[in-house]
């Protein structure tokens, strides 16, 4: 019996023993998987966990390129950094996707300033914008007959239909021609000589209304000889006085010149007449009604800007009496400006009428 409790104690010791290393082993694996497992100090990307967003790691599916979620793929601060550390629109620049070009909007990817256009269409004239476009000329290789390949913009002075001037001949008369109100009062002008003629740029208050539209008066220049013709004939100066309505619309008063008594209203102004690429340094105060003749029937047809680009659409006023300059004055002017007179273009069955009132 003794034998047989000391075999009972050492077999219970055995199997304590025995049961002890179990555990002991059981444990060991136990914290060995979940070592495999923890994030803080596991490899996440050789984890085959069961979870579903395991599958990347242990801690979420969006952590596959990173600890901070999907949206950090390309960096630390989301998916509108994939270009940069600004936003998607800053692709191409800093101030926007309409900078692509340049640093202006898009409306402004061909420059800033209207085009070079002639003084008909510009409304502060073409002496702003001297650099804008090919140079053109009256003369020579850049003058009228050139004018049409010196730009793809200038095509239309080549093949325009409905050119500006023309030799006003025959008209028809058309007795529902509302007279034109011109509302002129004396204001400070700026005189510059921008190369081509000379110009005076006008602020707000100066207009005229035609047919009940109202039209501000922008500037007026001049051409010498005339650029309209009378029946064949030209004049010895043309001033065109170039309005502008709300939306856009040119209507251009044109005023012919014949040889006579000296013009007062000239006179100021030719006392101090600007060099090619200059101005008067202090405004001029003109009255342009102190240009007008006495009566302003007109001659109407629609027609174009008489320089390049050439443009078509300028509705066309022609007074029918002319008012006078001396040949003493048309001296002085050709001092400054020679020769700055368009061909006629051909009218091309247009109206062309005449106003009786």
């Amino acid at each position: 019996m003794v034998m047989k409790r000391g075999l009972d104690q050492t077999t219970a010791w055995l199997i304590a023993v025995m049961a002890t290393g179990v555990l002991f082993s059981a444990g060991y694996g136990v914290s060995k998987w979940i070592g495999r497992h923890s994030a803080p100090t596991g490899d996440a990307e050789e984890s085959t966990a069961h979870a579903s967003h395991g599958e990347h790691g242990a801690t979420a599916e969006h952590e596959e390129h990173g600890a901070k979620g999907e949206h950090e793929e390309h960096g630390a601060k989301g998916e509108h950094e994939e270009h940069g550390a600004k936003s998607e629109h800053e692709e191409h620049g800093a101030k926007g996707e309409h900078e692509e070009h340049g640093a202006k909007p898009d409306h402004e990817g061909h420059g800033a300033k209207p085009e070079e256009h002639d003084s008909e269409h510009s409304p502060k004239g073409d002496h702003e914008h001297a650099d804008a476009k090919p140079h053109w000329d009256y003369k020579g290789s850049q003058g009228p007959g050139h004018w049409g390949e010196l730009d793809e913009t200038y095509k239309l002075c080549a093949t325009g239909k409905h050119q500006s001037p023309i030799d006003i001949e025959a008209p028809s008369g058309n007795a529902k021609l509302l007279p034109i109100k011109f509302h002129y009062q004396e204001a400070d002008t700026v005189v510059v000589n921008n190369g081509h003629t000379v110009q005076l740029d006008f602020p707000r208050g100066n207009f005229v209304e035609i047919d009940g539209d109202h039209f501000d008066l922008k500037q007026l220049h001049f051409h010498t000889p005339s650029e309209h013709r009378i029946s064949g004939a030209p004049y010895e100066l043309e001033m065109h006085l170039v309005h502008q309505d709300a939306q856009g619309h040119l209507a251009v008063v044109g005023v012919l010149f014949e040889e006579g008594p000296p013009n007062k209203a000239l006179a100021k102004l030719w006392s101090a007449l600007p060099s090619s690429g200059e101005k008067l340094p202090e405004p001029l105060l003109m009255n342009p009604k102190d240009l007008l003749p006495p009566r302003q029937l007109y001659y109407h047809y629609p027609g174009s800007l008489t320089t390049p680009p050439c443009s078509e659409g300028v509705a066309w006023y022609v007074l029918t009496q002319p008012t006078t300059i001396s040949s003493k004055q048309r001296e002085i002017f050709a001092q400054v400006v020679p020769f700055n007179s368009r061909p006629v273009q051909a009218l091309n069955g247009r109206t062309l009428v005449k106003s009786a009132r």
